[in-house]
């Protein structure tokens, strides 16, 4: 059984089941289909599904709607995919503790706020660096290989992304030895996935990875 560890956004967030305290985006709450997809219940995210047809063990799922791989704005401080891996690593969350794949699915937010892309940098990040995607997303790569070295690192990258943001994920895959899965035609509604936007999630990543 593989252990998962997930760092995300919305997409990944499902009341009960991220942090206490985490902004979510999915509930058990029926919005109306102009508000939001109601995917019915938790049983239907991409990662519930993916837990149930890979035995997969999630040790956490530390998803936060609204959040950016980068840390751009102040709203983004504490909140951002670094700011969360710097949290956990200060607290000592990883000592001893085994996990085999990170799953990190973001650059939604960054792209939709249009966040200045930059470029790979795998030392002596600067403050300029991490307002920039790219070299935030390296910073976190680091984090995630120097707690846990034995992990996987699967990178998800999500479809309607700004130019040159997916080839950016994808070069930082390449340069850290991660894996990514490049989503195609996902079933969306207001910009996030229903519930067969979800399936077509899990199935593309399973697709993917095996």
């Amino acid at each position: 059984m593989e252990k998962i560890f997930i760092i995300g956004d919305s997409y990944s967030t499902y009341e009960g089941y991220i942090p206490e305290g985490y902004a979510f985006y999915y509930s058990m709450i029926n919005p109306t289909e102009e508000e939001r997809p109601h995917i019915g219940g938790v049983e239907n995210t991409w990662w519930k599904i993916l837990s149930k047809e890979l035995d997969y063990e999630i040790v956490m799922n530390d998803s936060y709607s609204g959040s950016t791989i980068c840390t751009n704005w102040e709203r983004d401080i504490d909140t951002s995919f670094i700011d969360r891996i710097d949290k956990y690593i200060a607290d000592g969350y990883f000592d001893g503790k085994e996990i085999d794949r990170f799953f990190v699915f973001g650059g939604t937010n960054d792209s939709w706020r249009n966040y200045t892309l930059g470029d790979i940098k795998k030392s002596h990040w600067t403050k300029e660096d991490f307002k920039c995607v790219i070299p935030s997303l390296c910073y976190l790569f680091s984090k995630i290989k120097s707690v846990c070295k034995n992990a996987k690192i699967t990178a998800i990258i999500n479809t309607q992304l700004m130019e040159g943001l997916s080839d950016g994920i994808i070069s930082v895959c390449k340069e850290f030895g991660a894996e990514y899965v490049k989503l195609e035609n996902i079933e969306k509604l207001n910009g996030h996935p229903t519930t067969f936007g979800m399936q077509q999630i899990a199935s593309q990543i399973k697709a993917a990875i095996l």
